[in-house]
């Protein structure tokens, strides 16, 4: 968890993981471990005031990682752990990584595949150089007003 980009976080997300550090801890022991006073507790609980960072780091090593998945949103996760900016670019390096990771687990390469098939079918086929199977050509031809006229409609 100390790899976390606590920066990333919303506000939102720091009140549930400083409701849940107090729920685990109760309020005495909580504002104890996070070094804060009892108004502090309420005012950051209140979305009175901003939780700054010290205490959401220091929150955060009350949680367990289960806990903070269940929390953060999985886009706010990406942003937490430092591989989607603040302005949504992706840290290639880091998701290539997880890539070639996942070639040593049959689960996680199976769901990419699946995943790649089901959300990029035609670029994978442009890429393989196949034509989708149930191509079908229907052709017309026509004269009107002494004209050749030629149609060609594609069924895919």
């Amino acid at each position: 968890m100390e790899k976390i980009n606590v920066k990333a976080l919303s506000e939102d997300t720091r009140r549930v993981i400083l409701q849940r550090v107090k729920d685990k801890l109760g309020f005495s022991k909580a504002i104890e471990v996070l070094d804060i006073s009892k108004g502090s507790m309420h005012n950051y609980l209140q979305g009175i005031r901003k939780i700054p960072d010290e205490v959401i780091l220091k929150a955060l090593q009350h949680i367990e990682e289960e806990e903070f998945r269940e929390i953060a949103g999985s886009v706010e996760r990406l942003k937490a752990i430092g591989i989607l900016s603040q302005d949504g670019t992706i840290d290639y390096p880091t998701a290539l990584q997880i890539l070639a990771l996942a070639t040593r687990d049959e689960y996680l390469k199976q769901a990419i595949l699946r995943f790649a098939v089901e959300h990029f079918r035609e670029e994978l086929r442009k890429m393989l150089g196949l034509l989708p199977a149930d191509v079908r050509f229907q052709i017309f031809i026509f004269y009107i007003y002494r004209s050749l006229y030629i149609s060609v409609r594609v069924f895919i």
